[in-house]
């Protein structure tokens, strides 16, 4: 992943931060032909301490029929791409009228060796562990012990879980640093804009100095 100096961030802090923000990304991994397999799929990270990304595993899971399922293997190469919300940036938004138009966005790519989570055990946890986290975003409280158990053995078998222990973060925050005296501007216009993720990019500047 290219990532300009000025807007790479190796902080775990921050990195830990935007996992938890945008737990969906997708995977990617390579099919016996060696061509690409990607899915899209909610995660969770596990194994660190605060503000520590070291010994940081992933884990998340797909539906069982999904060919990409058969396709994984324990100790194979992962990716996992992460993006979170974007906005295009008008060249009429800065001071200086010689500029471009650009974008806007946070992306993270998480390299990794995978393994395969397949037995009832493995796979309850992890359910009952992703729904927890993200159960804890709504505050509704609903755990997977409400669900009927032949509803829970249903789900269970049709899944496949993976955990990928990364090895390598690359974190990409581009969010207008190069321009700070039109940052204002910029985020005026973003929340004036009429664009679904306008003001959540705008919100998201205010996060990176």
């Amino acid at each position: 992943m290219y990532v300009p100096t000025h807007y790479r961030t190796d902080d775990p802090a921050a990195i830990l931060g935007w996992l938890t923000r945008f737990p969906f990304g997708t995977l990617v991994t390579a099919g016996a032909d060696g061509l690409p397999l990607a899915t899209s799929l909610p995660f969770i990270t596990e194994d660190h301490a605060p503000h520590d990304i070291t010994g940081l595993t992933i884990a998340a899971h797909m539906a069982r029929r999904n060919p990409h399922a058969a396709a994984l293997s324990t100790g194979m190469p992962a990716l996992l791409v992460v993006n979170g919300p974007d906005a295009y940036i008008s060249p009429a938004w800065y001071e200086s009228p010689v500029n471009v138009p650009t974008w806007d966005y946070v992306g993270l790519q998480i390299r990794g060796r995978l393994t395969v989570i397949d037995d009832r055990d493995g796979l309850l946890d992890l359910m009952h562990r992703q729904i927890a986290a993200f159960e804890a975003r709504s505050a509704t409280g609903w755990t997977l012990d409400a669900a009927p158990e032949p509803h829970v053995d249903r789900l269970i078998q049709g899944v496949v879980g993976l955990r990928i222990q990364v090895e390598r973060i690359d974190c990409m925050q581009k969010l207008s640093q190069n321009k700070p005296t039109d940052r204002p501007t910029i985020q005026a216009a973003l929340r004036a804009s009429g664009s679904d993720y306008g003001p959540v990019v705008a919100g998201l500047m205010d996060l990176v100095k």
